[in-house]
């Protein structure tokens, strides 16, 4: 299983918080798969994003732009999806 951080694209907002049962959208969320993905085609620094959810799966691409390749996650590969804005706020404290 692999485990992956991915900030939620304003177009995926509302989608996130239905799925997660939230009144907001995280920023970020934690998505867990068990193949792992791949990042070729991203540009050097950019971050991956959640940029849809559908009833089949998850689509994946670069936050704020669309150089990277947009992948679709089937629902089958999920291990979970969950909020992630937690670790992100740790995570960006400790690059201090």
């Amino acid at each position: 299983m692999q485990e992956y951080l991915l900030k939620v694209n304003d177009s995926a907002s509302k989608d996130v918080a239905e799925w997660l049962l939230l009144a907001k959208a995280p920023t970020h969320v934690r998505l867990a798969t068990l193949a792992p993905l791949s990042n070729y085609g991203y540009p050097s620094g950019a971050d991956a994003a959640v940029l849809k959810l559908t009833v089949h799966g998850v689509v994946t691409g670069q936050a704020g732009g669309d150089e990277a390749p947009h992948d679709f996650v089937p629902w089958q590969n999920v291990a979970y999806l969950s909020d992630g804005s937690g670790l992100a706020k740790e995570l960006a404290g400790a690059k201090k």
